[in-house]
């Protein structure tokens, strides 16, 4: 505990120093909507609102953030929106929710491929869906593209193909390899799976954990948060018996999804707004976000908590997010037409 306080009060210097830079307003208060929950958002809009003198309401949005807004309209009081998911953070730009944002900062500091539609939003973390092996697996990496290898028949396990996660990352191979090649990835994906598709990437972890699956697909964040035991004894020591091994696109690198933010289209307060998301990208409450949920900083040079440095480093591919999200209802349909669930 003294070593977290330690830190928000590193933090809280550095985001002093680096809003006096950038002029930051000491009066005004800014409205943030979020799908992450309040306690995990917390420590970073204090640090922000003790270092900038600007108070953060901050709103949690658990049913639908765009039906919220839509409804709102003009009159929403929501400046900064943060939300989970690249299908949920690029939709509030498809939506025209959303509005230019125009920050040098961050486009230093965040890869041109995590933030899109002109900068009409941004990732602030990352969750790399990855491949798991047992701890004692010789395997050392893998192409996505070999996960439909005859040499997995009957050993891979995966959660629900159309929960949002493997649709993004169905989406992402339509990008590399277009239509036909997915359908014949997805085909070779089917056959191999040890069971039909069900529960979460916990279940997944478990799984391979009690050699039920050789190979399972599945996000860093699921693993790392079983590792912390904040879902009890016995899912970590299934967890600690379960590795995360380097996986990419043949030629290219690993998918990611994401936590999300933007500026609200009617923001009574974009000025602030923007300060408030560049302080989010500084170096010094990059870990603080991204140790909340045990995600990876967007920023690449960031700390890691020492749970998800274990797990290991993965690249981001390079595909941009916004790419992605416009192939996910080809990818639903591709996934139905396979017949995953059948």
């Amino acid at each position: 505990m003294a070593e977290r306080h330690k830190a928000i009060a590193v933090l809280i210097a550095l985001a002093s120093a680096c809003l006096a830079a950038t002029g930051a307003s000491r009066a005004e208060e800014i409205t943030l909507y979020s799908t992450r929950e309040a306690a995990l958002l917390e420590p970073v809009v204090a640090a922000f609102a003790e270092a900038s003198g600007v108070k953060v309401n901050l709103v949690f949005i658990e049913d639908s953030l765009v039906k919220r807004l839509a409804s709102e309209g003009a009159a929403s009081p929501a400046d900064v929106l943060v939300t989970i998911g690249l299908d949920k953070t690029t939709q509030l730009a498809g939506r025209g929710l959303t509005q230019h944002l125009s920050s040098g900062l961050i486009e230093q500091a965040v890869p041109a491929n995590l933030r899109g539609n002109g900068t009409q939003w941004l990732a602030l973390s990352l969750r790399p869906r990855v491949v798991f092996v047992h701890k004692d697996s010789a395997l050392a990496s893998i192409d996505y593209e070999d996960l439909a290898d005859p040499r997995w028949r009957g050993k891979l396990c995966m959660r629900a193909p159309l929960h949002q996660n493997n649709v993004a990352l169905v989406a992402a191979y339509l990008v590399h390899h277009g239509n036909a090649a997915t359908e014949a990835w997805l085909t070779g994906l089917k056959a191999n799976l040890a069971h039909k598709p069900d529960g979460k990437d916990n279940d997944v972890i478990r799984e391979i954990a009690q050699g039920i699956c050789e190979i399972g697909i599945g996000n860093t964040v699921a693993l790392a948060q079983l590792r912390d035991g904040r879902e009890g004894a016995d899912w970590r020591a299934w967890a600690m018996e379960v590795k995360a091994v380097p996986t990419t696109f043949a030629g290219g690198g690993t998918h990611v999804n994401l936590t999300g933010a933007a500026i609200a289209k009617h923001a009574p307060h974009p000025a602030s707004a923007r300060q408030f998301l560049e302080f989010l990208v500084t170096p010094a409450a990059q870990p603080i976000f991204a140790a909340a949920e045990l995600e990876y900083p967007v920023v690449a040079t960031a700390e890691r908590s020492s749970n998800v440095a274990g797990i290991g480093s993965f690249i981001a591919d390079a595909t941009p997010i916004d790419q992605i999200a416009a192939h996910q209802q080809a990818a639903n349909a591709l996934i139905k037409k396979v017949g995953f669930d059948e």
